[in-house]
């Protein structure tokens, strides 16, 4: 019955566990890798720096102050300042680094034209220019993205080519492309401010005189606008600094001096376009409120002339105090009017500024008008932060569509239409008084019939003159407000900390090297690690440990002595001593049996089975032991080839009674004493149902009384089933491992079916073929199966 194997039975992992004893021996070995990679990985780096361009980093502190309304709502003019929405801290991050932003602080820059020198490893960017300046003309096309080469011919002479590869030409101006030359290369020579004039461009180079090196290629690009504001959008980057309104801008790129001039400017215009906004809604306040000081002067103007002229022809100067009463009311009652019909007024500004449609694409900044309605005041600030949050995340023509500024315009639409009807609204609610207004003030005129006609007049005209005056008067002082205010308006923003360099980003040199460094000996280290991983082959002493725990009885080394049986042909090499040692180590395992049948087998051919039965069976002769080897692999007789045998009757030619003993029993053909040789016979068809036989064990009664010691050459035990049948009626089994040879996995599937049979003690592993002068893992030897080995060793006393 099949029994399961125990705990030692190997499993997959244990084979392909990375033994690290010969790792480190390999690395002693190979270290020869290390010493290429590792200076080949510097050395890329090295080169890598010579031609990549350097990235350095710039950046600025900004404090964004989220002030409040600098005027009290409760005051007719209210709020200069920004909204809410306007001041929010996120929106004026999306301000700040919006396309219209970058565009405007582009505009200011002198960034249009690109200044290079290419040297022999790299191009690098001039900023700012030094030996020369380009002046073109803005209303001419300029040929973009196209090098125009510079070659000094003295200081004030210089030769310009340019390759052109149908790039298109622009106007800076009216933003209009022309078509580009198609490809050309023109070369000619000119003088320092020399306009150079083609269809395609028109320029001039200026400086004091030209000092250029003739190792080096100078040249210069026309830049489109929107490739440069499109390239500093996304390269700005922002992040705010703990619960604070302080922020950081930076930016990387390839020159420092750009960087931070780049820095400063956008600072600046995002600066004054804050006060800009702040200054444009005072600017329309005061626009509003002379426009009604030009109707109320006419008014003014007009009565106090009447009321001089109607003094001057009645000589009157005061009214009773009835009249006076009188008209007073019907004074508060026109000027109760001359309120209403201003604030009619400001509501029909108000339909007509929300309803035109030309204000879409500006910033909305009505003139703000005292009004009791708060709803109708938070519906107009409400449409203006709407407006400033649209532009602020609108984009510019030919530029992908942003959902976000559609879904604002929708939102913008609808506030408009809102408060269009609430004003609307207002205005009837208006009326309603007005006619109220209109109807008390028809009551005191009635009661003034009763009055002397020149006195009433004189009221009446005193009246309007004086509700002229007033209305008047606080117009001026309203606009004097405004205008205070808007002289004293300040940005909400200001820098903390102007733009400086924050050193190179890329490539981090000092990182850049370690990482070689790590690369250069990871990369042979894990080739090492690999190759073992890799190798499925037995190498050492270690994988046999690991895999069983079955007593190792010796370690043959290898040889590249000529005969096979080296040790009756060289009894003093270190291989004989080998078998030596295997000879006294069986005698444990044999223990006191008489006459011990041992079979020597492998995992798989080609492992030294017959090298090892002859030379161990020669070992046991040396002793003084009777001794007879058995070529039991009737399938691939090696026995009968290594002694040239092969026409001579054997152990197959018994087992089917055609031969008896003493016809297939030959000495030595060496000539050593005390060994015989049975070889195979000829190959049967039926190899194991002849082991199996009686007459097998016929055989074997027979050789124990006539030798000491019987050696049985048997196949491969991981290939056919044989050496199983044989192993059964053997008092020992030596299982050879070849070193470099066998492979873990059937070693490893070989021993498990051994213990499965039942086949567990007395076996004892060769270690077979180690050659130590190549190291622990030898290399491949290509000899065959059983035999053909070449072998070889010197060693002190020993012969070699």
């Amino acid at each position: 019955m099949q029994k399961t194997p125990n705990s030692s039975t190997p499993d997959a992992a244990s084979i392909i566990n990375l033994d690290y004893k010969k790792l480190i021996r390999d690395l002693l070995r190979y270290w020869w890798l290390f010493a290429i990679t590792i200076p080949l990985a510097l050395g890329g780096v090295y080169l890598r720096h010579r031609w990549v361009t350097e990235i350095y980093s710039a950046s600025m502190r900004i404090l964004m102050e989220e002030r409040g309304n600098e005027m009290p709502q409760t005051d007719m003019m209210a709020g200069f300042g920004l909204t809410p929405g306007m001041r929010n801290l996120d929106n004026q991050l999306a301000v700040l680094t919006s396309w219209d932003m970058v565009g405007k602080a582009i505009d200011a820059l002198d960034f249009n034209v690109g200044y290079f020198v290419q040297g022999n490893f790299k191009t690098t960017e001039i900023y700012p220019a030094s030996d020369y300046k380009v002046e073109f003309d803005t209303l001419h096309p300029q040929l973009l993205n196209t090098p125009f080469y510079i070659k000094q011919i003295d200081k004030q002479h210089f030769e310009l080519s340019y390759a052109a590869e149908g790039q298109g030409a622009y106007n800076y101006t009216t933003g209009a492309y022309v078509g580009g030359p198609g490809a050309m290369l023109p070369v000619a020579r000119y003088q320092l401010g020399e306009w150079i004039t083609s269809k395609w461009f028109r320029f001039r180079l200026v400086g004091n005189g030209l000092s250029l090196s003739n190792e080096n290629q100078y040249y210069f690009i026309f830049n489109h606008p929107n490739s440069l504001i499109s390239r500093y959008s996304s390269l700005i980057r922002t992040s705010k600094t703990d619960e604070s309104s302080i922020i950081r801008v930076s930016i990387t790129g390839a020159n420092k001096a750009k960087n931070i001039r780049f820095l400063n400017t956008l600072a600046n215009v995002f600066i004054d376009s804050n006060l800009e906004k702040k200054n444009q809604i005072a600017t329309n306040t005061i626009r509003f409120i002379e426009s009604q000081l030009l109707n109320i002067r006419d008014s003014l103007s007009d009565t106090g002339a009447e009321l001089s002229n109607f003094r001057t022809s009645n000589r009157i100067q005061s009214i009773s105090t009835k009249a006076e009463y009188l008209f007073n009311q019907l004074q508060e009652a026109e000027r109760k009017m001359a309120e209403l019909h201003i604030m009619e007024n400001y509501y029909d500004y108000l339909i007509q500024y929300f309803g035109n449609d030309d204000i879409d694409n500006d910033i909305i900044a009505p003139a703000i008008y005292k009004v009791d309605n708060q709803l109708l005041t938070a519906q107009i600030q409400r449409v203006i932060e709407l407006n400033t949050e649209r532009l602020a995340v609108q984009i510019p023509l030919g530029e992908a569509r942003n959902p976000y500024s559609e879904q604002k315009e929708m939102e913008m639409e609808l506030a408009k239409k809102t408060l269009i009807k609430s004003i609307e609204s207002q205005k009837m609610a208006l009326g309603k008084e007005m006619d109220r207004i209109d109807a008390e003030k028809a009551g005191y005129e009635a009661n003034l019939y009763s009055l002397p006609e020149t006195e009433r007049k004189l009221l009446g005209i005193e009246r309007k003159f004086d509700l002229n005056n007033e209305v008047y008067t606080f117009l001026l002082r309203k606009r004097s407000e405004a205008q205070i205010q808007k002289a004293s308006n300040t940005p909400d923003h200001q820098v903390l900390e102007a733009a400086r360099s924050g050193g190179m980003v890329t490539p981090n040199i000092q990182n850049d090297f370690q990482k070689a460094a790590l690369a250069g000996i990871l990369i042979p280290l894990l080739l090492l690690i690999v190759r073992q991983l890799l190798n499925n082959k037995i190498t050492s002493v270690d994988d046999v440990s690991r895999i069983t725990d079955l007593p190792i009885v010796g370690q043959v080394l290898h040889s590249n002595k000529p005969e096979v049986n080296v040790v009756s042909n060289h009894p003093k090499t270190v291989v004989t001593e080998a078998f030596r040692r295997v000879r006294a180590r069986l005698d444990f395992l044999v223990g006191d049996i008489e006459s011990p049948i041992i079979t020597v087998t492998s995992s798989m051919p080609g492992e030294g089975k017959t090298f090892c039965s002859l030379n161990l069976a020669s070992v046991f002769a040396l002793a003084g032991k009777k001794t007879v080897i058995i070529g039991f692999d009737m399938r691939k007789p090696g026995l009968n080839k290594v002694l040239g045998l092969n026409d001579k009757d054997g152990v197959s030619n018994f087992l089917i009674g055609q031969s008896a003993l003493k016809d297939i029993l030959i000495p030595d053909p060496s000539g050593l004493s005390n060994l015989y040789i049975i070889p195979s016979g000829v190959i049967p068809p039926n190899p194991s149902e002849l082991i199996g036989s009686d007459k097998t064990k016929e055989l074997f009664s027979l050789l124990k009384k006539e030798f000491d010691m019987i050696l049985l050459d048997s196949p491969p035990m991981g290939v056919v089933a044989d050496p199983y049948l044989l192993a059964r009626q053997s008092d020992a089994l030596i299982f050879l491992v070849r070193h470099n040879h066998t492979i873990r996995q059937m070693f490893a599937h070989t021993v498990s079916n051994l213990k499965a049979e039942g086949i567990e003690t007395n076996v004892g592993i060769i270690l077979n073929d180690l050659n130590m002068k190549r190291g622990v893992y030898g290399a491949g030897y290509g000899y065959g199966y059983g035999y053909g080995y070449g072998y070889g060793y010197g060693h002190g006393y020993y012969e070699e």
